[in-house]
């Protein structure tokens, strides 16, 4: 692994992250970079600007997901990581729907190039305004930000917030109490309305949405926009009487591999 430096980074976060950074991709690697994510967590801790992989990011140690990012960056998704690096390649168009905070966005943003564009979608205000952040400190110039919901007409949603430390589980089919507003559109509004003409790759994890959201999506009948690869997250608790994503995959001239425990590669044919 290429060594990394952490401009903002000293003392007893520098230290963990030599460790952590040098895990190897085994079985429980991940569950030490756990412990030394509470450890570190054991008082308040602001935000790091850090080096994850080969851009920089503002991460919050608290945060479930963001915190794999500054810890583990190359144990995340790896397979996932993996695939898109093959199947991505610069000039192309990526989809980025549930960006979060961007860790899908700006890897994407690296393989497309400076003619490629990547378009990344996320309906959450606070989680739109940390992408944008990581954007800017990234010196990503190829992204645009959609920072709206997807559903299968437009309208307004409450999303339910995550209120456990995991900030990427916010989901219209929450039932938590904390919900805010959040206006909503078609993926293929928000498509046309980003110029957008093709789509080669994109990465799908809105929380249990998928369904609902890809079966309008081809139902519209743009097949222009269809992706040419797409990874997506098929969570067996969310969305589950929405219907057979994998299926609607299938009926749309997709082929299916499994990636992870949740996570699928479908290939149009």
């Amino acid at each position: 692994m290429a060594t990394q430096t952490y401009p903002s980074v000293a003392g007893e976060l520098k230290f963990w992250l030599s460790i952590t950074r040098r895990l190897p991709r085994v079985k429980g690697a991940g569950r030490i970079g756990h412990t030394v994510k509470c450890i570190y967590n054991r008082q308040k801790r602001q935000d790091a600007t850090v080096d994850v992989l080969d851009f920089k990011m503002v991460l919050d140690p608290a945060d479930n997901m963001e915190s794999q990012f500054l810890f583990c960056p190359h144990l995340y998704d790896w397979v996932e990581i993996a695939c898109l690096r093959d199947h991505l390649k610069p000039g192309h168009t990526f989809l980025d729907a549930g960006a979060n905070v961007g860790f899908y966005t700006l890897i994407a943003s690296q393989l497309v190039g400076a003619a490629g564009t990547v378009i990344a979608v996320e309906a959450d205000p606070n989680n739109g305004s940390r992408l944008a952040a990581n954007v800017k400190v990234s010196g990503a110039k190829n992204v645009r930000l959609a920072n709206v919901g997807l559903s299968d007409k437009s309208e307004v949603l409450e999303l339910g917030l995550n209120t456990t430390g995991n900030r990427s589980g916010h989901s219209f089919l929450s039932n938590s109490t904390e919900r805010v507003k959040v206006e909503c559109k078609t993926l293929t509004d928000v498509l046309l309305s980003e110029g957008v003409q093709k789509v080669d790759g994109a990465k799908m994890d809105i929380e249990g949405f998928e369904f609902k959201v890809l079966q309008r999506f081809f139902a519209d009948g743009n097949s222009k926009l269809w992706p040419g690869f797409l990874i997506i997250e098929v969570n067996p608790t969310l969305g589950k009487n929405s219907g057979d994503v994998l299926k609607l995959l299938r009926e749309n001239g997709y082929t299916l591999s499994n990636l992870s425990e949740l996570n699928y590669l479908a290939v149009r044919k």
